[in-house]
């Protein structure tokens, strides 16, 4: 679907790599000037010098979305350097520790294994780190008339995080709460939020580092065969920010082939 961003600023954060990138690089495609903010300096700069060279207006701001004074600056720099902020993507998120995928019982991850420090750490990426985003753009597209917020959960956020901890399912189960709040709060400001649920994505680093008994298990229960790629969760992205979803605010859209329709027939069968 072409979607046209021009004359519009894009945030997307935790976009030194991974989705992040891949959205990052669409929105670009689409017009947008894109504002690639994260913690890892030298691959952000790589990312904006990819953009460039496909004729992308972009910046890289190193950004924790934990912190406050971040993000602030990361909205005053996006519109110094571009005028304004109207898209902005809540991306960036750690995954739980103390989870050993190598184990036989690696489902959902045992509560005996969450760190309480950790529980704070993905708590306040995952879930503080979008409110902070969203509370430093929100102003400027108050001003503006409107403006889209798309916050990126997961299908942990609707069911449980296999592979996981408790710790990352409550905080994805978070940022779908608040995406639903948020735009029945500011859909009087024009302002649109809504939220992109990806189930398992096989990016590089996943490719990498998955077991692949894991891989192969998740798979049989794959309704379409294929994990979704980084590309069809950007395509969800540019759609919901585009004029086509106009009329779309606290949607929750959940790519993820189908996996969480349940097994599939023949997988039901084998193992009956």
């Amino acid at each position: 679907m072409n979607v046209d961003l021009q004359q519009q600023t894009a945030i997307v954060t935790g976009a030194a790599q991974g989705i992040g990138r891949i959205i990052a690089r669409d929105l670009g495609r689409s017009g947008a000037a894109v504002v690639v903010a994260d913690v890892q300096d030298e691959k952000g700069q790589a990312v904006v010098d990819e953009l460039g060279s496909e004729g992308t207006p972009a910046r890289f701001v190193h950004c924790d979305v934990t912190s406050v004074e971040d993000t602030r600056a990361l909205a005053e720099t996006a519109v110094e350097e571009f005028d304004s902020i109207d898209v902005l993507v809540n991306n960036a998120a750690i995954e739980s520790e103390n989870v050993d995928l190598d184990d036989e019982e690696w489902y959902a991850g045992r509560f005996a294994d969450v760190d309480p420090d950790h529980w704070r750490r993905v708590l306040d990426t995952n879930l503080t780190g979008p409110f902070n985003c969203a509370a430093a753009v929100v102003p400027t597209m108050k001003q503006q008339g409107g403006g889209n917020v798309v916050n990126i959960s997961s299908m942990a956020g609707r069911n449980v995080s296999y592979g996981g901890g408790q710790d990352y399912t409550a905080s994805k189960w978070g940022v779908v709460g608040f995406t639903k709040h948020l735009a029945w709060d500011l859909g009087k400001h024009g302002i649109r939020v809504n939220c992109v649920c990806p189930g398992m994505v096989l990016t590089p680093r996943n490719e990498e580092e998955l077991p692949g008994g894991l891989v192969d298990a998740r798979r049989r229960n794959v309704a379409l065969d294929e994990f979704p790629r980084p590309e069809d969760i950007a395509d969800g992205v540019r759609f919901l920010v585009s004029d086509a979803a106009a009329k779309q605010t606290g949607t929750v859209m959940e790519i993820d082939s189908g996996e969480q329709l349940g097994p599939r027939p023949e997988v039901i069968e084998k193992r009956e």
